[in-house]
């Protein structure tokens, strides 16, 4: 029977009907096999090899080192990754949250701190990490923030002399190509970004621009105000930001800096490639190299010149403490000998912690038929439009403070959107761990009303989590301690920030779909008054959770009680070590961290060269 006329498809026919329609189905399904990348293909490396630099980890920051280092002619480089090759849908821009919870991610989970995030399953936060080509980069959001001048002003006034916001704003150049044509005609815009690096960014047309206008328009009669570029440095503001994706494809670095110079005979690449210990002769105290589990094998590398952390703010410290860098009395209870004493090991971690504000009204409405959306699947596999080519939220946010003194934005606001009584709201939630009370609630208003989920970010936390070995096993995941809100500072900002953001119901787009604030189902929470303080607080302390940007736990400095590594990013206590990668930051940016790790994968690579070269890599 026909699927959608309910009547029989067989009719007289000479034959060239079926053959015309079977040879499109034919083709859109050959036509997922476009979709793939040209990915390196693994290196066959002998156990024992000598390389000049051994990079770990190949995600954001490690594919850039890998690409630089390599235009040395004369250097030979090990890259080695411990997953494997991103999946189809990590190139499909619209897929962007799918492989949360796959293989392809770490799935690290935090420790329960009986205090804070009490609203998710166990009291526990799930925490996303990328394991594949490409890193975290690989399952992000492709979401581009620069940050802002103050936050890089902060790292070099800390002794930290190589990270100059002028020789930032260099690197920024270096690996950014702007190419939206429309925002390349303004020329504030255009001289504010690269158009001639590896990494392209690009702003995306959303398919429903009459409500993203709506929505800015509201932020701007809270004093939000509208901003064309609200993903430039130093900005303020609301408006559309822009991702790292071209074609209605993501754009990670490693696509940018890998696919594109695999014919460098110096350069090798090894995924699934599993890091187990930093190999250092406990007399002088110099890096010789790494052992290393390459499909269930183990292998030991040697490196002539240096071995470069760029395993993440999770793996990199873990990979330390394992091979004997870190505190003494944490590396003893589990067996390691100390090497290294180094105390800020683990710790000085950050996370942008956001927290849910449920906003419904009676728009949108409407929910695409199965044909419909059968026909978008089709539209992507043709030409690469439709909603398939568009990241998963409606691509807006605002940057704001609540002190008219600061230079800065303080906190964040993206806006998730849900369609009128979508099972997509219940899915979304339970993802993130949240208990069945709190998905219940949501999902329950949104039967009769669409839910504009707005997530609040708090930018600039002063509390600070840490990181802890599990055990002496590197294949154990580590214990991680976000210590959200364990300064009252933070809470007090965060209540502040989301009572500014809930006055968006007031506004004239939310007053014509009558819009209002949804009650959240949390025992500890009920019986405060909506939207007043004292419920904010109660809500923001038991619903923390992650936007995916922790930083901080190998942070660099001037000396080694405070730091892990100097400003050129060496290793305090050891010789031929070094490490580039979002651990380095001495405190998280104004904005999404993927773009300001690249930039830390550039400023780290020319480093290294100025430092055997000992010529400048920049000019500002």
């Amino acid at each position: 029977m026909c699927r959608y006329t309910n009547s029989s498809c067989l009719s007289p026919t000479v034959g060239a009907v079926p053959e015309l329609f079977s040879s499109a189905l034919q083709f859109f399904a050959a036509a997922q096999c476009l979709l793939t990348e040209d990915w390196p293909p693994d290196a066959i490396v002998s156990d024992k090899s000598r390389f000049d630099f051994i990079i770990v980890g190949a995600g954001t920051c490690g594919s850039i080192v890998a690409n630089r280092l390599s235009e040395i002619k004369n250097w030979n480089i090990l890259l080695l990754e411990a997953g494997g090759l991103p999946p189809v849908e990590s190139n499909i821009i619209a897929l962007d949250q799918q492989l949360i919870g796959s293989k392809y991610d770490w799935n690290y989970i935090t420790e329960n701190d009986r205090r804070s995030s009490q609203g998710f399953v166990n009291g526990t936060v799930i925490w996303p990490r990328g394991k594949m080509l490409g890193g975290s980069g690989g399952i992000n959001g492709m979401i581009y923030f620069k940050g802002h001048d103050f936050d890089f002003q902060r790292w070099y006034d800390a002794g930290n002399k190589e990270w100059h916001p002028k020789i930032v704003r260099y690197f920024y150049k270096k690996l950014e190509s702007l190419q939206d044509a429309s925002q390349l005609r303004n020329p504030f815009i255009r001289r504010n970004y690269g158009l001639n690096g590896n990494l392209i960014i690009n702003s995306l047309n959303s398919t429903n621009e009459h409500l993203i206008e709506s929505v800015i328009n509201s932020f701007d009669e809270i004093s939000f105000r509208r901003n064309c570029d609200i993903s430039a440095l130093n900005a303020f503001g609301s408006g559309k930001f822009k991702i790292n994706g071209s074609n209605g494809r993501r754009v990670s670095t490693a696509k940018a800096y890998l696919n594109t110079i695999q014919k460098r005979k110096n350069l090798k690449i090894i995924t699934n490639a599993f890091v187990t210990k930093i190999l250092i002769d406990s007399v002088t105290k110099t890096v010789e190299g790494v052992e290393v589990e390459v499909q269930g094998q183990k292998k030991t590398f040697y490196a002539n010149l240096e071995v470069i952390l760029s395993a993440g703010t999770i793996n990199t410290p873990q990979i330390l403490m394992i091979s004997g860098i870190g505190p003494e009395d944490q590396l003893s209870s589990k067996g390691i000998s100390c090497k290294v004493d180094s105390p800020m090991v683990g710790k000085n971690l950050q996370d942008h912690a956001i927290v849910p504000v449920t906003v419904y009204g009676d728009k949108p409405k409407k929910k695409k038929s199965e044909a419909e959306r059968n026909f978008d699947i089709i539209r992507y596999l043709y030409n690469r439009s439709g909603p398939l080519a568009y990241i998963s939220s409606p691509g807006i946010a605002a940057l704001y403070t609540d002190d008219p003194n600061l230079p800065y934005p303080k906190f964040q606001s993206f806006l998730i959107l849900y369609e009128k009584n979508t099972s997509s709201v219940r899915e979304a939630f339970e993802k993130r761990g949240y208990k069945q009370s709190v998905v219940n609630s949501i999902s329950k208003l949104n039967t009769n009303h669409a839910l504009y989920h707005f997530a609040i970010t708090l930018l600039h936390p002063h509390s600070k989590g840490y990181i802890r070995l599990r055990s002496n096993n590197p294949k154990d995941p580590p214990l991680i301690y976000t210590n959200y809100f364990s300064d009252p500072r933070d809470l007090r900002s965060c209540v502040r920030g989301v009572k500014m953001l809930t006055k968006i119901t007031r506004t004239t787009y939310f007053k014509s779909i009558n819009g209002f604030l949804g009650r959240i189902n949390l025992e500890p929470c009920n019986g405060y008054e909506l939207d007043s303080a004292e419920y904010w607080k109660c809500i923001c302390l038991n619903l923390v959770t992650t936007v995916y940007h922790p930083v901080g736990t190998c942070k660099m400095g001037v000396e080694p009680k405070t730091s892990v590594v100097s400003s050129r990013l060496k290793v305090f206590g050891v010789a031929k070590l070094r490490i580039i990668d979002a651990s380095v930051m001495p405190n998280e940016i104004s904005g999404n961290t993927n773009a300001a790790c690249a930039m830390i994968g550039e400023r780290g690579a020319a480093i290294v060269k100025e430092d055997y070269s000992k010529e400048k890599q920049y000019s500002i």
